[in-house]
Parts: C-alpha cells; structure tokens; sequence
C-alpha cells in the first residue's frame, strides 16, 4: 500500500453529527472524496439537504442527510440504523455536535442552569458514549473502527462563563481515553481539538471582544477546512497505531498557553 493510499476511505461508512457550515461540512465532503459513503446529521434538515446535494454531485462516495437532535438517544439510533441501511456496517463516527456554550451577554457565570448543564453533558459527552454502543457490534466485525470526537480548547483552559460546556468538554477528553482502552484492538478512539474557526476564517460576531484569535500561536482565526486533514489522519488508516490520543488545530492557543 502506498502512502497516499492509506488515507483513502473507499468503502467505508461515516457518520458525522453536528454538519453545518464550517469544520462539519468540509469534513464529510472531504471522506466522501476519498471514497467513503456518508450520513450527514444536524438539526437543520434544509442545510443537509443541501450540503447531501453536494456530495452527490461529485461523484465520489455518497451522502444521506437526516435531522436528529444529538441530546436525543433515539435520534442517534435513527442515525445509525439510516446508515446501515444505505450502506452497510460503520466505519467512521465523527462526532462535531456541540452545545451548552454560554456568553457573559446571556446573564453570566449563573447562566449555566441545570437545562444548560444537562444538555452540555448530553451532546458533548453522552453523545459519543452512544455512538460507540451503538456502532461496536459494527466495528467489532471488521476491525477497521475509527470514532472522532470534536474537543474543544475549552475543555483544556477555562473559558468563563461558559462552565458547563468546559467541564463537559474536559470529561469527553477522559471518556475518549476510557473507551479507547475498552474498545482496542477492533476501534480507535481520539479526540480532534479545534480551536477558534469559522467557515471563512473569519471572527464571528458572537466571539466579538474575547480575543480569541490573540490567545492562539498563530494569531488568527483559523477557516474550517484547515481542521480536514487531521480529521483525514484519524479517520484512516494512516492512524493504525493511534489511539486515545488528541490531536490540535487550534493554531497553538493549548500548546503555547504561558
């Protein structure tokens, strides 16, 4: 096998959650190029729509959309068995769903209520313990398993007053160690952090006045296709041997804190 021929994904099955515009959508389009057919979810029905109508069009691995919630556990076996039954055992989870950040604008430290709490614990951490339950029968079977989850900077540096969407974040850090150690030798288990992105590259209203792009190494935002490769890497096997492991897009704000 050459080199280049490890990252190719011919075959296989990925489902992503969370797919919108930006690190989701590049993603999927990216496996579906490299030859894997995949599931797209998010609640916005419209947009995958419209993002499946894409993929479609390039002639590589397909692409089926459905709406779930990722909070909802029945919506996330509705994920799994659509894509069974399109195309077969999974593959791939890349899991890019997130939730229960809260911005000082919204009331402050105290704006992370109990519904706040619940639903950061739910789509940040349970999420990913329900795809690796429902998928491990799958991956069991062909050994080729690779689930990703989307960590945040947030879960590595505080980020007040977004308290319960940091603390989830940094519990979904040691679940993806616990089940990597569970779950070896037929599924990899890793955490992708990405750190301050948008689709175009740049700074969205709503992060106005954090400093984001300041806190990184690079000193920008960073555009939401220069989180694909890493996503390539852990999805292939040109990982074989990596699991439990995070890698970084975050232009250094983790790496470089002091």
């Amino acid at each position: 096998m050459s080199v280049l021929d490890r990252f190719r994904l011919d075959g296989r099955t990925a489902i992503l959650t969370g797919v919108g515009p930006g690190v989701g959508e590049h993603v999927a389009k990216a496996y579906a190029e490299l030859g894997a057919n995949v599931v797209i979810s998010a609640r916005s029905q419209d947009r995958l729509d419209r993002i499946a109508s894409e993929i479609n069009a390039l002639g590589g691995g397909r692409a089926r959309a459905v709406a779930v919630d990722a909070a909802n556990k029945a919506d996330l076996q509705k994920l799994v068995d659509t894509a069974h039954d399109a195309f077969g055992p999974i593959h791939i989870v890349f899991n890019n769903a997130a939730a229960g950040v809260v911005y000082a604008a919204q009331g402050g430290l105290w704006a992370n209520t109990d519904e706040v709490w619940q639903t950061a614990m739910d789509v940040n951490v349970m999420a990913t313990w329900r795809l690796v339950e429902m998928t491990e029968a799958d991956m069991k079977a062909h050994c080729k398993g690779s689930v990703i989850s989307v960590q945040s900077c947030g879960g590595f540096t505080p980020i007040p007053p977004a308290v319960a969407y940091g603390v989830s974040k940094a519990a979904l850090l040691f679940l993806v160690r616990e089940l990597a150690k569970t779950q070896a030798p037929h599924t990899r288990i890793n955490c992708l952090c990405v750190g301050s992105m948008s689709p175009d590259g740049q700074e969205a209203e709503i992060h106005r006045g954090l400093a984001l792009a300041e806190r990184n190494a690079i000193k920008r935002f960073g555009a939401a296709d220069e989180a694909v490769g890493a996503a390539i890497l852990l999805a292939s096997d040109a990982s074989s041997y990596t699991t439990g492991s995070t890698i970084f897009t975050e232009g250094g704000r983790v790496g470089t804190i002091s």
